[in-house]
């Protein structure tokens, strides 16, 4: 409807342009699949975006796809904020300007050790040369030469119930109860006063030692494994472009780092 209207209106529209598909995605967003590249490059324009988004109405927005990397420990001096940091990490990779869209904590700060030097940070860029150019080259970051590897999506586990069926979310459970992410109990997991890791009891594998988010868990290996199966991204080191060297397959999986102190789950400390 949106490229009639704009046909209509006298737009000087690629060749062939046209939405070939339309999906809607959990959080509520649709992805389009258009006809040709050509269209798309077309939508990137900020004055042919802005026409588009008219013919939906003032509060949709589109947003551009994002190439996500973890890079591994950074000093923690940096701050993930501050566009002055994310333009030195631009400038000193040799990126385009506004290449990194946004950099955040991977683990909250709150929940690092005092002794701390080092932490990781989750990378979005723009492109998938800009996200090639630092998987192959590593970067600098606060004087530090540091490298870092795709951000690939996860399991999707409850934090309800705490299992990983059917790929659900906290709305969408089922469960009448609250089941605790540590010690498996009939509560939600703020509430649990266990302290110590070894009383730990996974909800999923039905072992002890450690918590229904640990990557440690068999349960959680093997769906991760079969994740990763379906997630063609995972297949390659790089983003893959017309460049051949892109495709390069993997040598290891994310799996095979430990990624346990990546954990984003907070809970408050103990008292």
């Amino acid at each position: 409807m949106a490229i009639e209207l704009l046909k209509n209106a006298g737009m000087d529209l690629p060749s062939n342009m046209a939405i070939l598909s339309a999906r809607k995605l959990v959080h509520g967003g649709i992805l389009y699949e258009l006809s040709n590249l050509e269209s798309a490059a077309w939508l990137s324009i900020p004055g042919n975006r802005s026409n588009f988004l008219e013919q939906f109405g003032a509060e949709v927005i589109i947003k551009d796809h994002m190439y996500h990397l973890i890079i591994e420990n950074i000093p923690v001096s940096f701050n993930p904020t501050s566009p002055v940091a994310t333009s030195e990490i631009e400038r000193k990779g040799g990126l385009q300007p506004k290449s990194v869209i946004k950099a955040r904590y991977i683990k909250p700060v709150a929940r690092r050790n005092p002794n701390q030097r080092t932490t990781h940070i989750a990378l979005s860029l723009n492109s998938k040369t800009s996200a090639n150019q630092i998987l192959q080259h590593g970067i600098t970051i606060e004087g530090k030469k540091v490298y870092g590897c795709k951000l690939l999506p996860k399991p999707t586990r409850c934090l309800k119930c705490h299992t990983f069926d059917r790929g659900h979310i906290a709305a969408e459970c089922q469960q009448e109860h609250d089941t605790c992410g540590m010690c498996g109990e009939k509560h939600c997991t703020v509430e649990c006063k266990i302290d110590n890791a070894a009383a730990y009891h996974c909800v999923n594998c039905k072992s002890n030692g450690h918590a229904a988010w640990s990557r440690e868990c068999l349960t959680f290996k093997v769906k991760w494994e079969t994740h990763k199966n379906r997630n063609d991204e995972a297949q390659y080191i790089y983003f893959p472009t017309e460049d051949l060297l892109t495709w390069e397959m993997s040598r290891h999986t994310q799996a095979d780092i430990d990624i346990n102190h990546h954990q984003q789950q907070t809970y408050p400390a103990k008292q």
